[in-house]
């Protein structure tokens, strides 16, 4: 791989020089220990090379771990360079997750390697050490020494032994495993002087980005000296400014050399073997002394990283309520976040339904304990400790938890970003979380403890007897500060009306509405479990259970639950399917209004339809009831966006468009609020009210109709209240209590429309003809205005009609546009009529048709 430095023959042959240095004269080998040490040395890092496996590349990407890791290395290319084509983006990720392959494969390859056979021209079977006696009784010891240089520190005692003497060799020719692992991994690590990246290599090899790093630093380094017993790294030559990426690569890399130093020695000592000359490096403890070595040309080396001193400071802030604001509910639908993904994950490695994520509440003394549980894939005690202390890191999207769970390739977790079990210190200081791995008894259940938020260490440790988990899995406890029936408690609620196990059920049902695991429930009033959602049930239950769902609490007014009685029949009546292209639903909604319950009992209900990411509330969509499946928008998933894409949600709001203009129940007001929000999400909506005359509504056979033979229009901008009579005509109030008489040439139209879509989605609408127009000042520019927010909407609607109707090309019909606006040349708003005498100024904007475009005849009543 040639981005690789050097691992060919002179590697090998560096590491017996290296070797020598490190362990110093004198240090005790044997012959046997010798030949050991040379077959680890040849096979260490052999597995790097599609030569080390006989079927080559078909046998590489046959691995479970590559299609996980290609997907990373897809993910990674699309969020640097999303315009890339497909086609050349897809034969790079190949190539990367090929790289890591080989490179995480490596070392067990290389345990391996001595006892694979590899075919020849003739059919027949060779072997790298080709004497039978010598791989009997040392290739599978070389081969774990060689695999072993991949381990942590801690692991090599698993080599805490002596293999004796072949009974051909002198009885002191004993082998130590430790030994000579440890050897391995020091001479590997310290070889990083310029035999380990020769000059005329890279010419040929041209390394890019921070492989390059590694050849601009390893190239200039010379053979380490060993002052004491310390290593010391000299450069020929110095580093520029413009290498100083290098030099701190550099400047890790020793730091890294001194690690594995100082914790080889402390192995060492702890297990009475032989200890190494060299036991550190020399300015790995500070850039400034180490530039003494490596030296720098007219720039100084001050570790100016960001740091963060207060850790615990900025994960409360960022993890808690400067995220997720005064949310206490967020807390436990984070807990049922990870719980659900855990569970599902295991669904997917096995290949069976998922299992259920249980919620408790309990009073246990004077405390209050809540308890979320999953059936999932447990974590091992690393994965504890990776997983939920390491802010920011997400397991789901790690190359090891992939390698680990390679079924996991195409899974897709809620949680993504590694911050939403930090939540639950919004809620409570004291969290105990119990977790047994797949595959593992329960025995091996551990605990990690937090006993008082982040301000102390979590104490991680095995499972007494009394806490082990009978199956895979994780249970979260904690101890909640306040009592869940509180101004700032869980259920911010202090309303005694309903117990502790109402208000928990009441959260937790739409809450979860859409899970994709089945969601169990026990609180203090329940003696067992009680089952609130199975999995994936919202796809098939009926639209009124659906509603109920979504929107019915057990504490409802009794003027909201009139209300949404209303709500309820028109979603029988009126709610859609969405499916995206493979069909799968993700969307079941209506458009509506708030009028619609005003006009019915008259109680006021919020229209707003719920938002939902993994299953699990996340965001609402304003003048919609019911639900769509949402992808997130930001990390805390408070703002997420239907998943549907852009032409999904157009037809819906079209096809809901056309209910309305169907429904016998609605009056204007109600066209024109839905009208608005189908058009906001792209719908054109043309049978439904895009403008008001002075007596009525107009769809935009209505507009054609009103703008026969008319010569001038006044666009009048929506800068007061609209509201209709009984007989649906329009009633315009001023913002000062008057009722503007608007005259026969006045259209009232939005001029600044609704637009749903996130930038992030789907941008605003631009119309780039317009983008070269310059401004004027404060002056009202029409050109410009269309650019930016004329063009869509029912306000787009209108002018183009106009301009249609007219004979007029669009930019001819906005240079028509006089502004009548209040502006720095004065105020030339027109004055409008009120009822009972006087007038108010309105803004408008007048058309007047040039007399040199002749009008269509009216049409002729009969």
């Amino acid at each position: 791989m040639p981005m690789f430095t050097d691992h060919s023959i002179s590697h090998i042959d560096a590491l017996w020089d290296t070797a020598s240095i490190v362990c110093g004269e004198g240090f005790p080998i044997n012959p046997a220990e010798a030949f050991v040490l040379g077959g680890a040395f040849l096979m260490h890092d052999l597995g790097m090379g599609l030569c080390a496996y006989p079927g080559g590349l078909d046998q590489v990407i046959a691995d479970p771990a590559y299609p996980g890791l290609l997907t990373i290395a897809t993910e990674r290319l699309q969020s640097m360079e999303p315009a890339a084509a497909p086609a050349a983006a897809a034969e790079v990720a190949q190539k990367q997750a090929l790289v890591e392959l080989l490179r995480r494969r490596h070392a067990e390859r290389a345990q391996q390697l001595l006892r694979t056979p590899f075919t020849g021209s003739d059919g027949s079977d060779n072997y790298l050490l080709s004497d039978l006696s010598l791989r009997l009784d040392y290739g599978s010891l070389i081969g774990e020494i060689a695999e072993s240089h991949w381990w942590d520190v801690e692991r090599l005692r698993d080599l805490d032994r002596v293999q004796g003497s072949r009974p051909d060799h002198p009885p002191a020719w004993t082998v130590d495993p430790l030994k000579i692992a440890c050897i391995l991994r020091l001479a590997d690590a310290a070889h990083i002087d310029s035999r380990r990246a020769p000059s005329y290599v890279h010419a040929f090899r041209r390394p890019t980005g921070i492989a390059e790093d590694h050849w601009v630093f390893q190239e200039r380094l010379t053979r380490p000296q060993l002052d004491d017993d310390r290593l010391v790294y000299t450069s020929t030559r110095r580093f520029a400014g413009v290498e100083a990426p290098a030099w701190w690569l550099a400047y890790e890399t020793i730091q890294m050399i001194d690690g594995e130093l100082r914790r080889v020695d402390a192995l060492c000592a702890d297990l009475k073997r032989p200890r190494f000359r060299a036991r550190s490096v020399a300015g790995a403890d500070s850039p400034d002394r180490l530039a003494n070595h490596l030296q720098t040309e007219r720039w100084r080396p001050i570790d100016a990283r960001v740091r963060v001193t207060d850790v615990n400071k900025v994960v409360g802030n960022l993890g808690g309520e400067k995220l997720y604001g005064n949310r206490p509910d967020v807390a436990m639908r984070e807990l049922v976040a990870n719980a659900s993904d855990a569970t599902l994950a295991r669904s997917a490695r096995e290949g069976t339904p998922p299992g259920a994520v249980t919620v408790m509440l309990a009073k246990e003394g004077d405390s209050w304990w809540l308890t979320v549980a999953d059936q999932g894939i447990g974590m091992q005690p690393d994965t504890m400790v990776s997983a939920l202390t390491d802010f920011g890191f997400s397991r789901w999207r790690s190359a090891d938890s992939l390698i680990e769970h390679p079924e996991l390739s195409g899974f897709q977790p809620t949680g993504r970003f590694g911050i939403g079990f930090f939540s639950v210190f919004m809620i409570a200081d004291e969290v105990v979380v119990r977790s047994l791995a797949l595959e593992e008894a329960a025995r091996d259940t551990h605990v990690l403890e937090f006993t008082n938020g982040l301000s102390v260490r979590p104490l991680l440790r095995a499972a007494e007897r009394t806490e082990w988990l009978r199956q895979p899995g994780t249970v979260i406890r904690l101890r909640l500060r306040l009592d869940p029936r509180s101004t700032n408690g869980l259920f911010r609620n202090t309303s005694q009306r309903l117990t502790h196990t109402e208000y928990l059920h009441a959260m937790v049902l739409p809450m979860c509405a859409l899970a994709r695991v089945h969601i169990d429930v026990q609180g203090p009033d329940d003696p067992v479990p009680v089952r609130l959602v199975q999995a994936d049930d919202w796809v098939t239950i009926s639209n009124s259970e659906l509603f109920k769902r979504i929107y019915h609490r057990p504490d409802d007014t009794y003027g909201r639950r009139l209300g949404l009685e209303t709500y309820r029949q028109r979603f029988l009546d009126r709610a859609e399917e969405i499916h995206d292209e493979r069909g799968r639903l993700i969307g079941r909604a209506m458009v509506t209004s708030m009028w619609e319950g005003i006009s019915g009992p008259g109680h006021w209900v919020d229209c707003r339809s719920h938002v939902y990411v993994g299953g699990l509330q996340s965001d609402t969509l304003r003048e919609t009831m019911g639900v769509f499946v949402g992808n997130p928008l930001t990390a805390d998933r408070l703002r997420s966006f239907p998943e549907a894409n852009p032409q999904q949600l157009t037809r819906w709001a079209e096809s809901q468009a056309e209910r309305v203009r169907l429904s016998s129940s609605m009056g204007s007001a109600q066209r024109q609020m839905i009208a608005d929000l189908g058009r906001a999400l792209g719908a054109e909506a043309p049978q439904l009210p895009c403008a008001l005359s002075s007596d009525r509504a107009l769809d935009v056979a209505g507009l054609r109709l009103w703008l026969e033979g008319r010569s001038c229009v006044l666009l009048v901008d929506d800068r007061f209240y609209v509201h209709y009579r009984l007989d649906d005509t329009p009633w315009f109030i001023s913002y000062g209590g008057g009722e503007l008489q608007f005259s026969q040439d006045c259209l009232v139209v939005s001029f600044y429309s609704d637009w749903l879509y996130p930038e992030e989605v789907l941008p605003r609408p631009k119309d780039k003809r317009f983008a070269d127009t310059e401004l004027q000042g404060l002056k009202w520019n029409a050109r410009s205005w269309w650019y930016d927010t004329g063009n869509f909407g029912a306000v787009g609607i209108v002018v183009r009609t106009i301009a249609e109707m007219w004979h007029l090309d669009l930019a001819e019909l906005l240079d028509l546009m006089e502004p009548m606006h209040l502006d720095e040349d004065g105020d030339v708003r027109c004055p409008v009529p009120l009822v009972g005498g006087g007038a108010e100024r309105v803004e408008m904007v007048r058309l007047q048709r040039p007399e040199s475009v002749s009008l269509p005849t009216p049409a002729v009543e009969a």
